[in-house]
């Protein structure tokens, strides 16, 4: 059996790299023209927020986030979310005194 080495030029490499990335800026292209979220589900807040599912069921049985229900998944709408947080927050303060 004979050993054989086999060159590989930057043409090569050129000529498999072009495809995939002609993919990817479709994709980017798909993406960024998909339009912006309007609703969160639990698996959105757990991955943004870190909220355990425990906690985003406290807090809605304690009407502390805005939600709705489609059959027996919850939904919080994006907007009254953010307002929400924002209406909390105390970044006004920090803010101001820096």
């Amino acid at each position: 059996m004979r050993n054989t080495i086999e060159l590989v030029t930057v043409e090569d490499i050129n000529n498999a790299v072009t495809p995939i990335l002609n993919e990817l800026g479709e994709l980017k292209s798909y993406i960024s023209n998909l339009p912006p979220k309007q609703y969160y589900r639990n698996k959105d807040l757990k991955e943004i927020y870190g909220l355990s599912d425990n906690t985003i069921k406290d807090y809605r049985d304690r009407n502390i986030i805005p939600y709705t229900w489609i059959g027996t998944i919850p939904f919080y709408p994006v907007n009254d979310f953010n307002l929400m947080l924002k209406r909390n927050s105390n970044f006004d303060l920090i803010n101001k005194s820096a």
